[in-house]
């Protein structure tokens, strides 16, 4: 049995880390042990982000909400803030990008029994009827993975 937490622990945020990684190189001109340490990573999983060696288990970057979100990171981590600030960008990130449902064929293939398709964990709150309610300021609202009844 996998749990998407899980999954998004190990795929996500690692995602998710590499894409903030090479925007704080690309777009503000960090050094990687400035990023290291704002990433809260070691220097050598930076430079293994930033030549994508780890840290692509999952694609996100094709997903422009994605790119955005990776933006936004890289903007608050150049400034001065807080731990919680950052772990909360992050978790709000995280809910995002699984409401988008790009973490959907991470999932089947952790675990091929996985019921994709008719799976709502990451969507927003459920029940077993399958009723979903997302908040109107998420970017679930964009979600691209129709539910099957």
């Amino acid at each position: 049995m996998i749990i998407p937490c899980e999954v998004a622990a190990k795929s996500v945020i690692p995602a998710l880390r590499a894409m903030v990684a090479r925007d704080l190189i690309e777009d503000y001109g960090m050094k990687q042990e400035l990023v290291a340490e704002r990433l809260g990573v070691t220097q050598a999983a930076v430079s293994k982000y930033r030549h994508q060696v780890r840290g692509e288990a999952v694609d996100l970057e094709a997903a422009s909400e994605v790119r955005q979100i990776s933006r936004d990171i890289a903007a608050t981590l150049v400034g001065d803030p807080t731990p919680i600030d950052v772990s909360r960008q992050f978790c709000q990130a995280c809910t995002d990008i699984r409401a988008l449902g790009l973490m959907c064929e991470t999932c089947r293939k952790v675990d091929p029994g996985w019921d994709v398709e008719h799976c709502t964990i990451c969507f927003g709150h459920h029940s077993c009827a399958e009723t979903i309610s997302i908040e109107p300021s998420s970017i679930a609202k964009y979600r691209k993975i129709p539910i099957q009844h």
